[in-house]
């Protein structure tokens, strides 16, 4: 051995981890911009959701799931 590190094998967690990072994040913010502009400019984006508040909720919850796979 010459001091140099072996090569670490990469898990199947960390691309599952990439996946859900870029995917829900991204998904997320779009779905809280709907519900945002919605709400400033009276556009409905869910009929039964008049304060649009569903999509707002919704799009944060998927954007922290998101977030809380980055590593």
């Amino acid at each position: 051995m010459t001091g140099r590190r072996p090569h670490r094998v990469r898990l199947a967690g960390p691309s599952r981890d990439r996946i859900l990072l870029y995917t829900l994040t991204p998904l997320g913010l779009f779905v809280f911009a709907l519900g945002f502009i919605g709400s400033q400019t009276g556009f409905t984006v869910v009929p039964f959701d008049p304060h649009h508040i569903a999509p707002q909720t919704a799009g944060l919850v998927l954007t922290f799931i998101g977030l809380r796979h980055w590593k």
